[in-house]
């Protein structure tokens, strides 16, 4: 089965450092838990700071990674021998794959395919041959779903009372490191 990763909200504490700046600018004081979904255009921002804020996260050249998604991710290359695949639905990926690269890996960087630039990653999963996502933003899972693909969801405040059917619903990353070993476990010949 080919995997494929969201990078923001789901390997990238990306929301928080967009937050942040948002607060400076705007005297706020938003968090994750504010949020119902990755638009923000809800909260009534100025289109200037939240174009700045998204602008400040891509010129970052590290953000935080959440906690086991390094150990989990290099488990997971080890594991399968294969590359890490990402789709990302920021306009430039390679800002991502920069941020991606600069995460704790121990002992080496695991080869990784970084691709992406469109919220809506259905042309990327036919272009890779991906049968299963693991994603944060509920923008477009309905349409992935109905694609026969299967969707893993990462639990993030402003998705976790979403109503949509998914394949797997992830709290953490030893959940997904459960899951793919499930994948990976060999099969009895029986």
């Amino acid at each position: 089965m080919k995997v494929a990763f969201d990078i923001d909200g789901v390997v990238l504490q990306s929301i928080e450092v967009i937050l942040d700046l948002i607060n400076k600018h705007e005297n706020r004081n938003l968090t994750p838990d504010d949020l119902s979904s990755w638009d923000l255009e809800p909260l009534g921002l100025k289109p200037s700071t939240l174009r700045d804020a998204v602008d400040h996260m891509y010129a970052q050249p590290h953000i935080k990674p959440y906690n086991g998604a390094v150990k989990a991710l290099s488990r997971i290359y080890r594991a399968s021998q294969e590359p890490l695949l990402f789709i990302t639905g920021r306009a430039d990926p390679s800002t991502a794959h920069r941020q991606l690269e600069a995460l704790p890996w121990n002992p080496t960087i695991p080869e990784m395919i970084v691709i992406g630039g469109n919220r809506d990653k259905r042309s990327y999963f036919a272009e890779r041959n991906v049968d299963f996502i693991i994603e944060d933003d509920p923008k477009h899972l309905t349409d992935y779903l109905s694609l026969g693909m299967g969707v893993g969801l990462m639990l993030r405040p402003w998705n976790r009372h979403l109503p949509i059917p998914v394949t797997e619903r992830f709290q953490n990353w030893g959940d997904i490191e459960s899951w793919f070993q499930t994948l990976t476990l060999p099969r009895d010949a029986g």
